[in-house]
C-alpha cells in the first residue's frame, strides 16, 4: 500500500518570494533563513513480509536500493534482528519528495514499535512501546458479487479478506465456488491505540454457509505447537501438504513411466512433475519437514529434498539458487520458500522437476489424496470442544462492529481463551463435539 501526501507547502511560499511585488531594500542580515519544512515524508509504502521472505527483500522489492536496505536494516538489528521478523509484523517506509528513504518502521502486533531513521549520513534507531488495546471485530454478510467485494463493503480490511480465504483455502475455493446469496462470518481481533483503529489482527473464528454446505474454522493453539484452524469437531482445516510448490504458467511434463527425454534423446521413467515457470519464480515446499539434501545432484542440477512426516519425501530439481538459510539440517515450514526457478542440470528451459515419494516408492503429486494435517490432540479436546462452542455462540449472536471486552463477556472469552463458565458451559457437553 501506498499513501502519498503533500508536503509542499514551504515549496509555495519558496515560489511567493521569488514572484512576489516589486522589489524593496533590506539588509541581508535582516534576512531569515528559510524554515525547513515539518513534514518531509511525501509517500509511505506499506506492508507485510510473505511467508519465506526477507526484511532486506521486501525494502528491495519497494524500490529502495540494496545499501541502503542494508544500512537501516543494521541499524534497527540491537532491536530487531533480521532473522527475528515477523510476517504478522506491519512494515512502513517514508520517502521524501525526491524519493530518499526517510525512515523503515517496523511495528509489531501488540504495538511495540521500532523505527530506523536518517539522520544525515547515518542511520539512528530507536523504539517505543505504544499502549494497545484488543476487541472483538465481527463481519457478517452475504456474498454479492465475490467474496472479496462483499467483505470490503461491510467494513473488513483487505489483509482480513485474504487471510479469510486462507483459513478454508483447504476446503472451499473462492474463485469459483462463491454463489450469490452465500452468507459469511468473520470474528476478528482488532487492534486499537487509544481510540485510533490500527489494523486487524488474528481471525479468532470464521464460517461460510454457501451451495456447498457449511464450513467453520476456529482458531486453537495446542499446548506446544503451533495455532492453527480446525473445524468444530476438530479436525484440522489444513492439509499436510500445499496442491503445487510454486505458482506456475503451465504443466510442460507429467508423471510417466515412459517418456522421451528431451536432452538425452531417449525414453525413459519420469516420475514427477514439470512445472514451467519464469526464471527466478519462488518455489516453496509443500509442506513441513527437514532438508535432508540441498546440493548439485546431477541431471538435476540445484536441488532440495525435504523429509516430511509419514514418510513422505519431496525434491525440488533445476533450481537457479536456494532460498537464505536452506541447507542439509534446516526445519521448513509449509509454503516457506527454498529456492528459484531456473534450468540447472539437464534442462532444456526454465522448469521445476517437482517428485514426491511416500516410502520408496515415487507417486503422482497430481492424483494422491493428500492427508490432512494433525486434528486437535487428544489429551486437549475437552477444551477445544468447549472453545469451539463458545466461538461457534459468538458468531450467532455477537453484534457486527467491534465489540469492547469489557462490555461483552463472550468478547472477552474470545481475547483471552478463559471460556470457562461462559456461554454455553451449561450444556454438559464440554467432552464432545461441537454441533
Amino acid at each position: 500500500m501506498v499513501r502519498t501526501v503533500k508536503a509542499l507547502g514551504w515549496m509555495g511560499l519558496l515560489f511567493a518570494v521569488a514572484c512576489g511585488g516589486p522589489a524593496t531594500e533590506q539588509k541581508s542580515a535582516e534576512l531569515e533563513p528559510f524554515p525547513e519544512p515539518e513534514d518531509r515524508v511525501f509517500e509511505t509504502v506499506e506492508g507485510r513480509l510473505s511467508r519465506g521472505e526477507t526484511p532486506a527483500g521486501w525494502i528491495i522489492r519497494k524500490g529502495v536500493d540494496a545499501g541502503t536496505a542494508t544500512s537501516l536494516l543494521a541499524a534497527l538489528a540491537a532491536y530487531v534482528p533480521s532473522s527475528r521478523y515477523r510476517t504478522d509484523d506491519h512494515l512502513e517506509i517514508a520517502r521524501d519528495i525526491a524519493g530518499d528513504v526517510l525512515s523503515f518502521t517496523v511495528v509489531r502486533e501488540n504495538g511495540d514499535r521500532f523505527v530506523s531513521k536518517r539522520e544525515g549520513s547515518i542511520w539512528i534507531a530507536s523504539s517505543e512501546t505504544m499502549p494497545t488495546r484488543r476487541e472483538v471485530a465481527h463481519f457478517r454478510g452475504r456474498i454479492r458479487n465475490s467474496l472479496w467485494e462483499s467483505l470490503l463493503a461491510e467494513g473488513a480490511s483487505p489483509d482480513l479478506v485474504v487471510r479469510f480465504a486462507d483459513v478454508f483455502s483447504w476446503t472451499f475455493d473462492f474463485l469459483t465456488d462463491c454463489r450469490t446469496g452465500d452468507r459469511f462470518d468473520v470474528l476478528a481481533e482488532a487492534i486499537y491505540q487509544g481510540d485510533q483503529f490500527k489494523r486487524h489482527g488474528e481471525i479468532l473464528a470464521a464460517r461460510y454457509d454457501g451451495e456447498r454446505g457449511q464450513v467453520a474454522g476456529i482458531l486453537f493453539r495446542p499446548e506446544g505447537g503451533k495455532a492453527a484452524y480446525y473445524a468444530p469437531d476438530g479436525s484440522s482445516l489444513q492439509k499436510a501438504f500445499l496442491r503445487s510448490p510454486l505458482n506456475y504458467r503451465r504443466i510442460s511434463s507429467g508423471f510417466s513411466h515412459r517418456r522421451f527425454h528431451p536432452v538425452l534423446k531417449r525414453y525413459m521413467p519420469h516420475l514427477g512433475i514439470d512445472y514451467a515457470a519464469a526464471p527466478g519464480t519462488p518455489v516453496v515446499t509443500i509442506g513441513e519437514g527437514t532438508v535432508v539434501f540441498a546440493g548439485w545432484k546431477r541431471g538435476f542440477g540445484k536441488i532440495v529434498e525435504v523429509k516430511h512426516p509419514r514418510s513422505y519425501l519431496t525434491t525440488y530439481g533445476h533450481l537457479a539458487r536456494f532460498s537464505q538459510g536452506i541447507r542439509t539440517g534446516t526445519r521448513v515450514e509449509q509454503g516457506q520458500v527454498i529456492g528459484y526457478v531456473g534450468s540447472t542440470g539437464l534442462a532444456t528451459g526454465p522448469h521445476l522437476d517437482f517428485r514426491m515419494k511416500h516410502g520408496a516408492t515415487y507417486v503422482n503429486p497430481l492424483r494422491i489424496e493428500i492427508p490432512s494435517a494433525d486434528p486437535v490432540p487428544p489429551n486437549e479436546e475437552r477444551t477445544f470442544f468447549h472453545l469451539a462452542r463458545v466461538c461457534l455462540a459468538a458468531l450467532d449472536v455477537l453484534p457486527e462492529g467491534s465489540i469492547a471486552a469489557e462490555k461483552e463477556p463472550l468478547a472477552l472469552a474470545l481475547l483471552t481463551g478463559a471460556t470457562d463458565g461462559v456461554a454455553v458451559a451449561h450444556s454438559g457437553l464440554d467432552d464432545r463435539p461441537a454441533p
